[in-house]
């Protein structure tokens, strides 16, 4: 089921798993991200472009239950974080509970945006063979090192 505000759609999605030093706690805390395979599309002024590019999204506002629901199979520190003006999916560290900062893993070197094939290694993609829609304000088209990164 399609999101009402999707802006990305996709016929299979990723997700994406790692460890980060919490900034709160100073204890490793195990992160997730959201990715898209080739062929995904994304709305542009009201039109949807096919992508023939991997991506990974993020700030995502809404998803579909089922998706939702999967994340939080994967970890319940991955939830909707309802106390900001505007609530989206954040991870949060498994041992103090504190917000991790979506442009740390997804804006600077580490997290999500590796500076070298042997950080990308940490991070393992599982592929789910179903559809995802999602409202997404962050978007990295083809992240750098994807291919070092560990298929499950």
């Amino acid at each position: 089921m399609e999101v009402p505000n999707a802006n990305i759609r996709s016929t299979s999605y990723y997700i994406a798993q790692t460890q980060v030093l919490c900034a709160n706690c100073g204890r490793q805390a195990r992160v997730l991200a959201l990715g898209v395979p080739p062929n995904h599309q994304t709305q542009v002024e009201g039109e949807w472009q096919n992508v023939d590019a991997n991506a990974l999204i993020f700030r995502v506002t809404e998803l579909p239950q089922a998706v939702g629901r999967h994340m939080l199979e994967q970890s319940e520190a991955f939830r909707l974080d309802r106390d900001q003006a505007d609530s989206h999916w954040a991870n949060h560290c498994e041992h103090c509970a504190a917000l991790i900062s979506e442009d740390e893993l997804h804006c600077e070197p580490g997290g999500f945006m590796p500076t070298r094939a042997e950080e990308a290694e940490t991070i393992f993609l599982s592929h789910v063979p179903e559809e995802l829609s999602a409202c997404a304000a962050g978007y990295a088209l083809e992240p750098e090192f994807l291919a070092a990164m560990r298929r499950r």
